[in-house]
């Protein structure tokens, strides 16, 4: 058998992705309907607004005596930096008692929050956002968000205030520093004169040089001193903030969305993710990557009463076509004419995988095209072919096994019995055509019992030469060693999997031990598969439209 192919194979993502779509769109709806129940609830916050201009040439750039007075332009992220600090938000916070529709308890905890913003200089009351050009000209836009509209309206015109007076007193530095120069020159001047002397009649020139110095300098002096109460900064509020009359958030209808598509394509990627890694069997495109043929797919089966044989079920019922045709497919792909005897390996990788119903459901359809079956229960740990046929497989007659001619009293009526002494075997007698060859009775206890290979193919030999068909019920792959050792003597071997239970990883595990020991694997028969997702399926698609309207909902059972 060719080895596994390795392209890339996106259509299991989209099968998955196709098959779990209610699942994911559930989830996503919920999701949403949540977040939007939760931010509803939430109390709404308010956010006001106040835009600030700022004129970089807005002083003219007077100087006086040889000083130039006016602030410089404001660099880009001064008024960013000056919001979060303490200059601003300082006096926001000593300026609180202002703002009457605040209590005491509110007071103390919007304070509070100040204060961490000046700590962290992150701001989570006041933002302000904006542009200027290289010479300082610009506008912003200042924020205050508060659960009460008139308080992010008062908040927001207390913090425009207060970042225009800092920018006030930065425009009034060099005036205070030319004030405070002057004022110590004109002492020199004044303590110069002083030790010149009193003047008396005509001034000496010393005298009046003096005089003029100190003139001039009481000049500039009160033209500064004048300036200091006209200068002001770069910022000035074009518009108050008005109070809000819609809230800013909680946004219900959007947060929901957002988190609905989040959810969305969170799941989507996960379970992308999920089909790629976990790379489960479930179709015949699972197959194919594999190079695994598939003879047939078996539904679930839902049994109408209790006690109901799964093979009535399987027998009258609709799903009747798709073990026809499986049986059919197993007989076209198993070798004739060779030496081997047409012995048929029916094994699994786990347990409840459904192989013993599955090989008994073969024999059963391989009958009733007219062939004589020999069905053998090799499972020596979990027998299960003796439940399948209920009451059949404890009281029908037994039958002598070709080749065998058995005196009274030493039939061999058990599997390991009748592989020891093939000349005594004999099986019971389900129906015509169709014998059971099962373990004995309390044979599983016995977890350590294993197949004889070499008295197993010799017994295959001898019994083959009577039977069209010889089904051998194997344990499953993975669990022991017994189907590898079968594998060899038999004419081809049926792998059946539980429809989306069995990863591609185990699967090639159990091939490529299957090829090691020269095994002729035939290919798969998928079982317990969901006829809701198959309708295209020959078998148990093709008369569902004829189906009359379902009975009541009966005891669910699987083949």
């Amino acid at each position: 058998m060719p080895p596994m192919n390795d392209d890339l194979d996106l259509s299991r993502p989209l099968r998955a992705l196709k098959r779990f779509t209610w699942l994911v769109l559930l989830l996503s709806l919920a999701a949403g309907a949540v977040t939007y129940l939760l931010s509803s609830r939430q109390t709404p916050v308010y956010q006001a607004k106040t835009l600030i201009l700022s004129a970089g040439s807005q002083t003219s750039n007077p100087s006086v005596g040889n000083t130039v007075v006016s602030p410089p332009p404001l660099p880009a992220g001064a008024i960013e930096g000056a919001l979060q600090s303490e200059n601003v938000l300082g006096v926001v916070r000593r300026r609180l008692a202002e703002v009457p529709e605040l209590t005491r308890a509110q007071r103390i905890v919007l304070a509070d929050r100040l204060a961490q913003d000046i700590a962290s200089g992150r701001g989570r009351v006041f933002d302000v956002s904006g542009q200027q050009d290289i010479y300082g000209n610009g506008t912003y836009t200042l924020s205050a968000t508060h659960r009460d509209p008139v308080v992010a309206a008062r908040l927001a015109n207390l913090a425009a205030d207060a970042l225009v007076d800092w920018d006030t007193e930065r425009g009034l530095v060099k005036v205070n520093a030319a004030i405070n120069g002057l004022r110590t020159r004109l002492a020199d001047v004044e303590r110069r004169l002083a030790a010149a002397g009193p003047v008396v009649g005509t001034p000496t020139s010393l005298q009046q040089t003096l005089l003029a110095q100190r003139a001039n300098r009481l000049d500039a002096l009160n033209n500064l001193t004048a300036l200091r109460e006209t200068v002001v900064g770069s910022l000035s509020v074009v518009a108050p903030a008005a109070v809000p009359l819609k809230p800013v958030a909680p946004k219900p209808l959007r947060n929901a969305v957002l988190v609905g598509g989040f959810v969305l394509l969170l799941l989507s990627a996960l379970l992308v993710l999920w089909s790629s890694v976990n790379r489960m069997v479930a179709s015949d495109a699972d197959l194919k990557f594999l190079n695994l043929r598939l003879l047939g797919e078996v539904p679930r089966v839902r049994l109408l009463r209790r006690g109901q044989s799964l093979l009535v079920a399987l027998r009258q019922g609709r799903w009747s076509d798709s073990v026809a045709f499986l049986a059919a497919g197993v007989k076209s792909v198993l070798p004739k004419g060779e030496r081997r005897p047409p012995v048929l390996l029916v094994t699994s990788l786990f347990s409840g995988d459904g192989k013993s119903n599955i090989s008994a459901a073969i024999a059963d359809a391989r009958v009733a095209s007219g062939d004589r079956v020999l069905l053998i229960d090799a499972d020596l740990r979990r027998p299960s072919q003796a439940s399948i046929w209920q009451a059949g497989a404890q009281t029908a007659e037994w039958v002598d096994l070709p080749g065998a001619v058995p005196f009274p009293g030493e039939e061999s009526r058990d599997l390991l019995g009748a592989l020891d002494r093939p000349v005594t075997a004999q099986a019971r007698r389900l129906r015509d055509n169709l014998h059971l060859l099962a373990p004995a009775p309390g044979m599983h206890a016995q977890t350590q019992a294993h197949l004889p290979a070499e008295r197993f193919r010799e017994a295959m030999t001898q019994w083959g030469a009577g039977y069209d068909l010889i089904v051998v019920d194997g344990p499953p792959a993975l669990a022991v060693a017994d189907p590898l050792v079968l594998a060899p003597h038999a004419a081809g071997v049926l792998l059946v999997l539980e429809a989306g239970r069995a990863s591609v990883a185990s699967v090639q595990r159990v091939l490529d031990a299957l090829l090691l020991v020269n095994a002729n694997v035939l290919g798969v028969a998928l079982n317990k598969v969901n006829p809701r997702g198959q309708v295209a399926r020959y078998g148990y698609g093709y008369a569902r439209r004829s189906t009359p309207a379902a009975a009541p909902k009966p005891e669910s059972r699987v083949l």
